[in-house]
């Protein structure tokens, strides 16, 4: 299983980047690599809501599986999905704004060296698209 963790200091309140992170239209534009987020299912965003991402690599539905308000979010690829993966957003109050930690555990869907190639160029992927997003973020609370 790969993990995958960066972190970035916002100089807005955890509330305006914990509402940031929920809001799927703002983060289609400032997650480039995603092609589309969007909530599936009806009624107010908590735990128990489906997630839909896709991007250019593939597609999954996620279900939110932790809800805290200006602190934590927390999503997990359904049953049956080719791609397995914990992802986190995790918000600290800091004495300039919130420090945003954006977190991935994840299994690939190949054999093991597939795996292995995969691990290499998942993480690079991960790295790139996740340091885009963020900074992409922090220009837009900040601003």
């Amino acid at each position: 299983m790969g993990k995958y963790t960066r972190s970035i200091e916002i100089e807005a309140s955890p509330d305006e980047v914990f509402d940031f992170v929920n809001d799927t239209e703002k983060m289609n534009k400032a997650h480039e690599g995603l092609s589309k987020v969007e909530y599936t299912s009806k009624g107010p965003v908590g735990v128990g809501t489906i997630v839909h991402f896709a991007w250019k690599g593939g597609e999954f539905d996620a279900e939110i599986t932790e809800f805290i308000k200006n602190k934590k979010v927390t999503y997990r690829t359904i049953e049956g999905s080719k791609f397995k993966i914990t992802g986190s957003f995790i918000l600290e109050p800091t004495t300039k704004g919130t420090k945003l930690t954006n977190t991935y555990d994840y299994e690939l869907p190949y054999s093991i060296l597939g795996k292995l190639i995969g691990k290499f160029k998942v993480s690079k992927e991960l790295d790139k698209e996740t340091t885009l997003w963020m900074g992409n973020a922090k220009k837009a609370l900040e601003a």
